[in-house]
């Protein structure tokens, strides 16, 4: 056709009538552009793609006018009917100019070509795969409504899954691990395409039986398959995996894997021929879900084992076509199952049928050598060839890659997870919590590229974090609170396996410790609070020190070792001393249930921490001290020390007792072995080799159930700022060995009294009594006897009585012997020891019963009657021991009481007083 006609025809929206290829490009005029060739490829479970080489009479098409525009291609069948092919376009080039006709070149594909050009980082929980495809399609306004699924079973929740790629790799990987494949249905008008996600090839469409034809034998025949192939790879026999869950372990005997066997009959297949893999950590729980992830890729391998291959002038097959091979000599002997196939990979190479010159340059990029060498050295290449009525000549050639429908079909795994790195991560939790975990201490966290995520308890799943240390019961344990940054690292590398592995400041979270790098340590901080508790170690040039302080509702408590400073915060303060500082601002306590021993001797640092030597032989020599006095008083009859002695004797030798180190049998790495002194029974031991003191501004109290022993080696001294006063239940006795007793008052008088029995004074030698001034008044109730030798002065019973052996002599200047006289000398009355006084209250309100009657029953069985005076007191009774009382509230006399009135005036203070166990009245 002259070119002035091909232009016109072009012009007469004529040109593309009952061609082998035409385009619909909604995006241009019509026969804008008109396809000269094609090269089209298609793959079960993968994107399309077409190329098309155009011509055109319009030089000066702009490449950018049709980028993702929507084109179809029309491929006619062997009916005459047309195929359509309808896409994208992704690629639009300017190939040249020949003459008024320019070439161009368009590439498109489907709507899963945007997919390549679009990446994110996001995060999925407990979503099924299917959901997590459907969300990332509907992400591209070209996929909604264009996508459907054809599954065979309910696909399981993931419970993480992370994007960090394309949307290409992302969806085709999780497609692949679950067996998903997909292909393309074309709508009647070719104005849209939808792509088909399945798991089981009987969802895909089936298409009219193809024929098997001998085109050496019967000529052309486009529609048929002129060559037919089969190859058979070698692949492995037996799949076996381990993966690994930290919730829950497997045992050595029992390790968590999967292995999964080829089919049998695909010859002698190698035994050893296993792949075995490690999946990663928490690929499946269930083995039920392994076993299935495992026969995937056995499945996989199932498909590649056996392929066909055929080529014929077959325009109308395509990828993700199920068909029935006919007519073939071998196949034909086969049960008809065995002759079902699905197309998995279509190439075209079409050459239209327009009617222009073949002769064109060879245009950079141009489709016409890849198709001169796909037809090149072809037998049957005149079989090929499709011939409009207008006289012009296209050809279409066709290669197929296919399997039998009676293996799984599964694509190959090509798409890898992103190999992760370390990441930077918060950690969050739900609104107004400051600390978010479960029982493993695990974390939420938003990554700071999460965009999408809403920051809340919904952020991640649990991810765990790494400890300083940790065992089963023992361990370090410090949880990531809400705002803190972390580093997040990957298990393998694995998107969905996220591990916390570090935690870093910020601007916002700040070290308790910085700037000078000397101090180092663990804080942890009051939940919604302000207090914390803190363990900081300090590394200044030779003022090395640790400090274990807590700060709370009840003050600080702190426990300070080395040298000593006062901290505040990260502020070095000023020298307080060095050693130790144990204080606190509220209540404190030590206990040692088998012993404790404080000392100030000095002991090297790898003594024994009870060798308590020194203050043993002190309590030795105190032993001593008390059972030489203790014989010493007893020869001279006094109270004996012995109980003291002995009581201080067992108190040392229960500080030595021997024990050896234990072995339960494990291992000790030979130490941990001999002999150490402790304690035989829990004592409290304090010993030091200066002195001890102790003081109080209020007192100190001292009591024990057995005995208190004081030794001392030289003087014991006891002082007191107003009165010793000593008690005690049986007796009071005083020995000295030699030197004497002093016995001083300064002012005052001194008073011995015995209530109940006699008192002796007792001198080897002399006895004195002086009165530096005053008297000695000599007095007693039944008599007085002064004797000496044999010779005595008695008085009693109101007589004297003077005896003597030998002779009585009176000597004074005047005698006086009159008559009869007496004066009384009052004896002190002792009171008994046990009193008491009663307040009388009111059961209703517990107030003080004031001038009311009451009744006393004492225990010599006198009753005493009479009321209480303003305080509500009864009157106060004495006996001699502790003895019961028994007090009885009387009726309120109605009758009128007048006081007593006493000449004088005033109000006379009378004091009942009596001895009850002597029934004085």
């Amino acid at each position: 056709m002259k070119l002035t006609d091909l232009i016109q025809a072009i012009r007469s929206d004529l040109i593309q009538h009952e061609r082998l290829l035409k385009t619909d490009i909604p995006s241009l005029p019509a026969n804008t552009l008109l396809p000269r060739r094609a090269v089209t490829y298609a793959e079960l479970g993968r994107d399309f793609s077409v190329t098309i080489d155009m011509v055109s009479v319009d030089s000066d098409i702009g490449l950018k006018t049709l980028m993702s525009q929507s084109i179809t291609l029309w491929i006619q069948q062997a009916d005459k009917s047309y195929l359509p092919i309808n896409g994208y376009v992704h690629r639009f080039r300017r190939l040249g100019a020949n003459g008024d006709l320019t070439s161009y070149q368009i590439s498109f594909a489907s709507w899963l070509h945007f997919l390549h050009l679009r990446s994110d980082m996001r995060i999925w929980q407990d979503r099924s795969v299917d959901d997590i495809i459907s969300d990332v399609f509907n992400e591209h306004p070209q996929a909604q409504g264009k996508f459907t699924f054809a599954l065979s079973r309910s696909l399981p929740l993931l419970s993480y899954c992370r994007q960090s790629e394309t949307d290409w790799n992302f969806v085709h990987r999780l497609m692949e691990s679950e067996g998903l494949y997909g292909f393309f249905r074309y709508s009647a008008d070719g104005q849209s395409h939808t792509f088909v996600i399945t798991d089981n090839l009987r969802y895909v469409d089936e298409i009219a039986p193809v024929r098997y034809y001998r085109s050496d034998l019967h000529g052309s025949d486009v529609g048929a398959l002129t060559l037919w192939s089969g190859s058979r790879t070698l692949q492995s026999a037996a799949y076996a995996t381990r993966t690994s869950d930290y919730k829950h372990p497997p045992i050595p005997s029992r390790p968590k894997g999967t292995l999964v066997h080829a089919r049998p009959n695909q010859g002698a297949l190698p035994g050893q021929t296993e792949i075995f893999e490690f999946t990663g950590a928490y690929t499946y729980r269930e083995s039920e879900r392994g076993q299935a992830l495992s026969k995937i890729r056995v499945e996989e391998w199932e498909s590649r084992a056996k392929r066909f291959h055929g080529l014929g002038g077959l325009p109308g097959i395509d990828a993700g076509r199920v068909f029935q091979l006919v007519d073939h000599p071998e196949h034909d002997r086969e049960p008809e199952e065995q002759r079902q196939f699905v197309a998995l990979k279509v190439w075209r190479y079409l050459e239209n049928n327009l009617p222009v010159s073949r002769e064109e340059p060879d245009y950079p990029h141009s489709l016409k050598r890849e198709l001169q060498q796909a037809m090149a050295g072809r037998a049957d290449h005149e079989f090929l060839k499709i011939r409009h009525f207008d006289g012009s000549e296209g050809c279409c050639l066709v290669e197929i890659e296919a399997q039998r429908t009676t293996v799984p079909y599964r694509s190959p795994f090509e798409h890898k997870k992103p190999v992760m790195h370390l990441e930077t991560a918060m950690v969050v939790g739900p609104k107004g919590e400051e600390v978010y975990t479960d029982d493993l201490n695990r974390i939420k966290v938003v990554f700071l590229w999460g965009r999408h995520n809403p920051g809340n308890a919904g952020a991640s799943c649990w991810i765990r974090a790494a400890q300083a240390d940790t065992g089963a019961g023992y361990g370090g344990v410090h949880v990531p609170r809400v705002g803190e940054e972390l580093i997040v690292d990957h298990v393998g590398g694995d998107c969905d396996r996220p591990l916390a592995v570090h935690r870093v400041y910020n601007g916002a979270v700040r070290p308790a410790w910085h700037t000078n790098g000397i101090l180092s340590g663990y804080r942890s901080k009051e939940y919604h609070g302000s207090d914390f508790s803190h363990f900081v170690m300090d590394d200044a040039t030779g003022q090395t020190r640790a400090q274990l302080f807590n700060s709370g509702s009840n003050g600080i408590t702190l426990l300070q070792i080395g040298y000593l400073i006062d901290q505040n915060d990260n502020a070095r303060g000023a020298y307080l001393g060095s050693g130790f500082d144990l204080k606190t601002d509220a209540w404190g306590a030590i206990r040692a249930n088998r012993g404790l021993y404080v000392s100030t001797y000095t002991k090297p640092s790898n003594g024994q921490p009870l060798d308590a030597r020194e203050t043993q032989e002190q309590l030795g020599n105190s032993a001593s001290l008390l059972e030489t006095l203790a014989d010493a008083s007893e020869q001279i009859q006094a109270e004996s020390l012995k109980p003291g002695h002995q009581e201080l004797k067992g108190f040392s030798d229960a500080t030595r007792h021997s024990v050896s180190g234990t072995s339960k049998g494990g291992r000790t790495a030979g130490g941990g072995t001999g002999n150490a002194n402790v304690f035989a029974k829990p004592l409290l031991a304090l010993g030091s080799p200066e002195d001890i003191g102790l003081s109080s501004k209020a007192s100190i109290h001292a009591t024990a159930d057995r005995h208190i022993n004081l030794a001392s080696g030289l003087s014991t001294f006891v002082a007191a700022g107003k009165s010793f006063i000593a008690g005690a239940v049986e007796k009071i006795s005083l020995f000295v060995q030699r030197g004497g007793i002093d016995l001083f008052a300064a002012k005052g008088p001194v008073r011995i009294q015995a209530h109940d029995d006699d008192i002796e004074v007792i001198a080897e030698r002399v006895i004195k009594l002086l009165a530096i001034k005053g008297k000695v008044d000599i007095a007693a109730l039944d008599g007085i006897r002064l004797s000496s030798g044999e010779g005595y002065i008695e008085l009693a019973g109101g007589e004297v009585n003077i005896q003597a052996p030998g002779k009585i002599s009176f000597k004074g200047s005047q005698y006086s012997f009159d008559g009869p006289a007496s004066q009384p000398y009052p004896l002190p009355p002792f009171r008994p020891p046990y009193q008491a006084q009663y307040v009388l209250e009111s059961e209703t309100d517990g107030t003080p019963m004031i001038h009311h009657p009451y009744e006393l029953k004492l225990p010599s069985g006198r009753t005493l009657q009479g009321r209480t005076n303003d305080l509500g007191e009864t009157v106060r009774v004495f006996t001699s021991s502790a003895q019961d009382v028994r007090l009885r509230a009387l009726e309120q006399d109605t009758a009128e009481v007048k006081p007593w009135k006493f000449a004088g005036g005033g109000q006379a203070d009378i004091e009942a007083d009596y001895l009850v166990d002597a029934g004085n009245d």
